[in-house]
């Protein structure tokens, strides 16, 4: 049985792995998404993620995230990070749920998610889960990524403060 628990500061060690997990193909760019996690600043912006494990060894088995990178909680990466066996189950519907839920509460109108164009499996994840391609993007010196968007319903009972606290409007 998988669980989902809020992502908790010693959880770092986990996610590098999860991400090889995912795409095992792109160490170099996986290990960039990583530092780049490390990195972001929760004082800045709001970001929920969240750890999925098994409920029998407590092993982690996915990662869930929602993080703000503009100006207002509107619009929001999403990541969701785990074996594409896993993504195609419970582990992924899990922490899509979960994240959905939260955007919502949030007050979020727009999700977005920037993968590799290589990533079949999170690719076809997206899509079945309401977003469209919108755009193919090239990085220099990276492989070609692709943009994922969705559409939510908007928000007007509830927001979420810069600090994370929740108000109601």
């Amino acid at each position: 049985m998988i669980a989902l628990r809020p992502f908790e500061v010693g959880d770092f060690d986990l996610l590098l792995d999860l991400a090889n997990q995912a795409v095992p193909f792109a160490p170099r760019e996986n290990a960039d998404w990583f530092a780049a996690r490390k990195a972001f600043d929760e004082s800045r912006a709001i970001r929920q993620h969240y750890i999925a494990y098994d409920v029998n060894d407590h092993r982690a088995v996915g990662y869930g995230c929602l993080e703000q990178q503009g100006e207002t909680v509107q619009s929001l990466r999403i990541y969701v990070v785990c074996s594409p066996e896993h993504l195609a189950g419970t582990v992924g519907e899990l922490l899509f749920t979960q994240l959905l839920g939260d955007a919502a509460m949030i007050g979020a109108s727009h999700l977005w998610a920037r993968e590799l164009m290589d990533d079949e499996p999170i690719r076809q994840f997206f899509l079945r889960h309401e977003f469209r391609e919108t755009r193919h993007i090239e990085i220099p010196d990276h492989p070609r990524m692709v943009l994922f968007e969705r559409q939510l319903a908007e928000s007007s009972t509830a927001s979420f403060e810069q600090d994370g606290s929740q108000s109601t409007q």
